[in-house]
């Protein structure tokens, strides 16, 4: 398998559009649209790893989202979508796999700091942009990016392409909701505010506001409370007596000040039906593929 590995790095080392910078190759092509993301992740480099949380969130998240065992990707190749500052990262490489971790934001430097390993290869760009790595690899993985993409049909037929005949593909996608949240109601105003600027509005208001936020979750009716939200929106994702989150007060308004921006800062945010991504899978496609839901995020599991 390190020879594979070894082959893709001779394929981008024989590409015009690839340099090297901190042992990244970097795409000349690509428009960074993902700058949030890059500001976002650098800044919370570490809070949504395992090893750091002490707390299997991240693993537990991938083997029940994705269904894959440790044993079956044991050195296996696999393509990361989207990977951020590396929580998935971290988690594939100590199941022994071998991974292509492709990222457009400046995201990708937190993720290199934080896994080094000679199993890995890191790529700063557009995933849609890189079809030299076509029919390559044995598991695919795009966790948390498609609904940030300009274009969704693209985006998932790139990620079909990257899968040898017979790999397994995992997609995750915000599901859309019938009701208007915090999220809907700023989003036409804060998508248009600077990155930078809208994380120190957020990182400003929410340690203060958090208190009051964390009375309307846990002591009043739910009536109530949404009455409230209804004619004070104000955004904060609060994670208290989530059994997947740290409950350490302190961790909690990293995860909210970190989180709302994650929310609020994406200059794309697309939804799908499940139906909408039903459609999507077939049209791609996928052979075999199966649909999970939860109360906000969809899970297309398939096979090439």
């Amino acid at each position: 398998m390190s020879e594979e590995i070894d082959n893709i790095k001779k394929i981008l080392d024989n590409s015009s559009y690839f340099y090297k910078k901190d042992n990244i190759y970097v795409d000349k092509r690509t428009e960074d649209y993902a700058v949030n993301f890059g500001l976002q992740w650098n800044k919370f480099a570490l809070t949504q790893y395992d090893s750091f949380t002490e707390l299997p969130l991240t693993r537990n998240r991938l083997i029940n989202s994705s269904e894959w065992k440790d044993e079956e990707i044991n050195k296996k190749l696999i393509i990361e979508l989207g990977s951020g500052a590396g929580r998935f990262t971290e988690i594939l490489l100590s199941t022994n796999s071998y991974v292509v971790s492709v990222e457009m934001s400046d995201a990708i430097y937190a993720n290199s700091k934080n896994n080094k390993s000679e199993k890995i290869i890191f790529i700063k760009s557009s995933l849609t942009d890189i079809e030299i790595l076509n029919n390559l690899f044995d598991y695919v993985l795009c966790y948390g990016v498609a609904q940030h993409t300009p274009n969704i049909m693209k985006t998932y037929g790139a990620c079909y392409k990257f899968g040898k005949k017979g790999s397994k593909i995992s997609i995750d996608h915000y599901a859309r909701l019938s009701y208007p949240t915090t999220k809907s109601i700023w989003r036409p105003i804060t998508k248009r505010i600077k990155p930078s600027i809208l994380l120190k509005i957020i990182k400003f208001y929410i340690p203060y506001y958090f208190p009051f936020d964390l009375f309307l979750r846990t002591k009043l009716p739910k009536i109530l409370r949404l009455l409230i939200r209804l004619i004070f929106p104000i955004p904060c994702f609060n994670y208290i007596n989530e059994k997947n989150i740290p409950q350490d007060k302190r961790v909690l308004i990293e995860w909210a000040i970190m989180d709302t921006f994650d929310a609020l800062g994406a200059k794309y945010d697309k939804p799908l039906s499940e139906k909408e991504l039903q459609k999507i899978a077939k049209t791609i496609g996928l052979e075999k593929y199966k649909i999970k839901k939860t109360s906000s995020i969809l899970i297309l599991n398939g096979v090439k």
